[in-house]
């Protein structure tokens, strides 16, 4: 939880700023050479994240992202993020927490979880 502690600071201060930005990318060929296990999905967003950031559920897609030196962010990165900026309310979070779950098959690790909507 530290670690998502101090990499949620920095995505606060992006948020904060206006840094955040949609972008997307075909261009990733050489990163398919260079990472074969990652599908087509993880492989767009790293290449359209040069030089900016990423939201990435995948550990082996994460760990190729920060090799890329691409910043990386999770779920639960961007929900407590959400929260120390006033973005997200206990209650929003709440919802957002059982939609995942519910629709998608998400599943939070229980301290993390507990944190998010203490």
């Amino acid at each position: 939880m530290n670690k998502c502690r101090s990499l949620v600071k920095l995505l606060v201060d992006e948020i904060r700023h206006g840094k955040i930005e949609l972008v997307e990318s075909n261009e990733y060929s050489q990163l398919q050479k260079k990472y074969s296990k990652l599908g087509v999905g993880e492989l767009s967003v790293i290449a359209s994240a040069k030089h900016k950031i990423a939201f990435i559920e995948d550990r082996d897609a994460e760990n190729a992202a920060w090799d890329e030196g691409v910043k990386v962010y999770n779920i639960p990165e961007v929900l407590l993020a959400g929260k120390m900026t006033g973005k997200f309310k206990n209650t929003e979070i709440s919802k957002i927490i059982n939609d995942l779950r519910e629709k998608d098959g998400y599943v939070f690790k229980k301290a993390i979880e507990k944190e998010l909507v203490k």
